[in-house]
């Protein structure tokens, strides 16, 4: 068995080989990433509950600690409408490019030296790229919706994205200057001796955290879906499976920033 192994081993170049362990690579932390985000949304609506003074998860297991299971079968059973009188290969393809490019962000993140799921050079630049083709993907969701109100958030996301993507960009291209990196290995190295750069930024870590949660639309700034104005902003017509996949990249992109944050401000694994 041993022998048939090496054989089919040495029967491929090698950058194949390289190409197969990074796609196992990404496989194994997708399944890992999507369950630890499973679980992080029943804590989230747990704190949300509490803190807004209602009753939150506390039906399924005990005290509702099961919840994320019955809502994820919930989604993935349930039955996808598609709407009419719209382009239906973009509605059913957007979904999962939205998923796509938020694990993107993923294969972007630096782990420890020499530890990452791609190695990418310009850690800084990529960034900022995947960051504007997610904002780009959410206006075509309104677009494909046939929904007015889905496109009024989808509009929304369109003059935030522009402003926040100025801001996001300029702050990071000033991190790179000061750290003479673009690489996240790089910037976490320059704060190997404790000159963390947050201490840099000091002034301005108001600006850089609000910078962060509006590009992850967490509360208060979560101005792209507006349900009290937008039913459920742009993912309105967007049920079942689609949904999970939406609300799968939304936290993929939360994790990813609050991974860049702690790479770029508080020195990373050092």
């Amino acid at each position: 068995m041993v022998g048939v192994l090496e054989k089919f081993v040495s029967s491929y170049p090698s950058w194949a080989l390289v190409s197969i362990t990074s796609l196992l690579k990404m496989i194994v932390l997708f399944l890992i990433f999507t369950i630890v985000i499973a679980t992080v949304t029943l804590i989230e609506r747990k704190v949300l509950s509490l803190v807004q003074r209602r009753v939150g998860p506390n039906y399924i297991g005990y005290r509702g600690r099961l919840q994320f299971i019955a809502d994820a079968l919930k989604m993935l059973l349930k039955h996808i409408a598609i709407v009419n009188k719209t382009n239906r290969l973009l509605f059913i393809c957007i979904p999962a490019l939205i998923l796509i490019v938020s694990y993107l962000f993923w294969a972007n993140i630096v782990w420890m030296p020499n530890l990452a799921i791609c190695e990418i050079e310009y850690n800084v630049i990529f960034l900022c790229l995947i960051s504007s083709a997610f904002s780009y993907l959410l206006i075509l969701v309104g677009y494909t919706s046939n929904n007015k109100y889905a496109m009024m958030s989808s509009t929304r996301v369109l003059v935030i994205g522009i402003n926040l993507e100025l801001l996001l960009t300029f702050l990071m291209l000033t991190l790179a200057i000061l750290s003479e990196a673009l690489s996240f290995e790089q910037i976490a190295s320059w704060q190997a001796n404790g000159k963390w750069n947050f201490m840099l930024f000091l002034p301005i870590m108001p600006i850089v955290i609000i910078t962060f949660l509006l590009e992850t639309s967490r509360i208060p700034f979560d101005l792209t879906e507006a349900e009290s104005e937008l039913i459920a902003g742009y993912t309105t017509e967007f049920g079942g499976f689609y949904f999970a996949l939406f609300y799968l990249g939304e936290y993929f992109h939360l994790f990813t920033f609050c991974a860049v944050y702690a790479t770029c401000f508080f020195g990373a694994w050092y």
